[in-house]
């Protein structure tokens, strides 16, 4: 981490539907809103393609790390200002996004119901018009620019990410188990 506001991108970086090639069409608008932006894209998947579409202002802004492992993923996450989720469509859930909110990271993903829904419609991360890199620009440069604004995003991205716990679950179908048992005695094992 060299200190400059870096946006993550985490995800297969040669599949479109993740939608790699969106924020990169984005990062021209936002370098010139936040002059010192870099991008950090992990994943796997064939990077010479994104390499070469890359604006040629942009190659030393832009680091395409490859494959991390899932014990790295927090770290990578810890690293930006700001996790980027511009993916264009065909996803049920947003698990990513889940993993991002736990490790503290704001996000900004794109107006997909699967995302809206982990993100409850906006509250718990910012949301941007699927496939459009200059509102990507703008809702990326906000995010970078207003920590103040981030806080209360961050603290309601964590209380999202808990629900998604799995002992937060577990207690919920204990408790499901309970009321149709009328046994008290059904617990979760401590861990």
């Amino acid at each position: 981490d060299d200190g400059r506001p870096t946006v993550v991108f985490l995800g297969r970086i040669d599949e479109p539907r993740k939608g790699l090639d969106v924020l990169l069409a984005a990062m021209p608008a936002l370098l010139a809103s936040v002059a010192d932006v870099r991008l950090l894209v992990a994943g796997p998947g064939d990077a010479a393609g994104p390499r070469a579409r890359l604006d040629p202002r942009l190659r030393d802004r832009v680091d395409l790390i490859g494959l991390v492992s899932d014990a790295d993923k927090p770290r990578v996450f810890a690293s930006g200002q700001v996790y980027c989720a511009p993916n264009t469509g065909q996803e049920s859930f947003g698990i990513v996004l889940l993993e991002a909110m736990a490790a503290g990271t704001p996000v900004v993903a794109s107006d997909l119901d699967a995302f809206r829904r982990v993100l409850d419609d906006g509250r718990a991360g910012r949301l941007f018009e699927v496939g459009d890199p200059a509102r990507l620009a703008e809702v990326l440069a906000e995010v970078l620019t207003d920590p103040g604004g981030v806080t209360d995003l961050v603290r309601h991205a964590h209380t999202v990410a808990q629900a998604y716990d799995w002992r937060t679950i577990a207690e919920r179908i204990v408790g499901v188990y309970r009321m149709v048992s009328g046994d008290g005695r059904v617990s979760v094992a401590s861990s």
